[in-house]
């Protein structure tokens, strides 16, 4: 998992390779609505998707977690299939109902179930972007590249992502600095990742996105809290969590001593939020002092996967400190188990 982490740069310099290379049917120009179906860390490339885009894309963008899709799903879908390993029982079944519904669809695999049943279909088969699959298996969540990079060149050749292609430049240049900057072989006091990891130890991380990119980004962060460090995570996004969860915290003895608040921000956030930001720290100064995270960037796909690299290498080094191995999933495989039983 480590060594997924320090190859993520190269990882996504060859997606965008592989997204280049893709061409979409001429049918599936001008979509009136584009739905990703997806679950895990398939899922959470079509909420940064959804979010990159939402300033850009003149039409809606909805993730699909589960085994039914929208009434609204037809002919003028853009419909995602996004499954790495092709087996999730969840996208299979999304996307054979969307066929019935004759939605545009595209599959985003390694292989499985999914490319079959997208090599199945007469007379047009499914487009399928193909993705690498490593020897051994990457987990789903270390290829975040593979799932989320194709889909920003795909909807730029549809004119729905302008400027696609420099952004991911700029992106890849980034992330290299930031692998310097958190590598393993960088010691604590130098290191961002580490340090965070460190102050996370033995607490539940609580992460705090501004409205929009940094709110995906904190989902990330929990789902990789949770995977990789085996702890509980939980995200907010602002400003919602003002009108609601900062209440939680007027009768909260002993917050510090169980849970560390991470905010996300960027500096492209609206001034309001921005301020909101400021003022609920305050707030939580007498109980808790949250850690800042500022992403860096020009580009919204820059600051996004910068603040995304940033919380992968944390929550590793925070596995390392919990003394668990990151690759592992028994719960979701017990699940998965008793699941094909039932």
């Amino acid at each position: 998992m480590l060594q997924c982490a320090i190859d993520f740069p190269s990882q996504v310099q060859h997606a965008a390779q592989i997204g280049a290379a893709f061409k979409l049917p001429r049918t599936f120009r001008n979509p009136q609505h584009i739905v990703l179906a997806g679950m895990g860390g398939s899922a959470v490339a079509g909420d940064l998707l959804a979010r990159l885009i939402e300033h850009r894309a003149p039409v809606p963008f909805l993730v699909c977690r589960g085994y039914d899709l929208p009434k609204f799903v037809g002919p003028t879908t853009l419909f995602l299939a996004s499954s790495h390993s092709g087996n999730t029982e969840e996208t299979l079944s999304a996307v054979r109902a969307a066929r019935r519904r004759k939605a545009r669809v595209v599959c985003i695999t390694t292989g499985g179930e999914l490319r079959s049943v997208a090599q199945r279909q007469r007379p047009d088969p499914i487009p399928v972007l193909s993705i690498p699959q490593a020897d051994p298996p990457m987990m789903p969540r270390a290829a975040l590249g593979y799932s989320l990079i194709p889909l920003v060149y795909l909807l730029g050749s549809l004119g729905l992502y302008p400027g696609a292609k420099a952004h991911v430049g700029e992106t890849i240049s980034l992330l290299t600095r930031l692998r310097e900057a958190a590598h393993p072989c960088v010691p604590t006091s130098r290191n961002p990742a580490k340090q965070l990891a460190t102050s996370l130890f033995g607490k539940i991380p609580w992460i705090q996105g501004t409205a929009g990119l940094m709110s995906a980004a904190a989902y990330r962060w929990r789902c990789q809290f949770n995977e990789n460090s085996k702890t509980l995570a939980y995200s907010s996004e602002y400003p919602e969590l003002n009108h609601n969860e900062v209440v939680g915290w007027e009768d909260a003895p002993g917050l510090a001593d169980h849970v560390e608040v991470v905010i996300l921000r960027r500096p492209g956030d609206h001034p309001r939020i921005k301020k909101r930001v400021e003022i609920t720290r305050q707030i939580l100064k007498p109980k808790t002092r949250p850690h800042l995270v500022e992403a860096s960037g020009r580009s919204a796909l820059a600051q996004l996967l910068w603040t995304v690299y940033l919380g992968d290498f944390t929550s590793l080094y925070l596995s390392f400190l919990n003394q668990v191995d990151p690759h592992t999933i028994d719960n979701i495989n017990v699940l998965k188990s008793r699941l094909a039983r039932a």
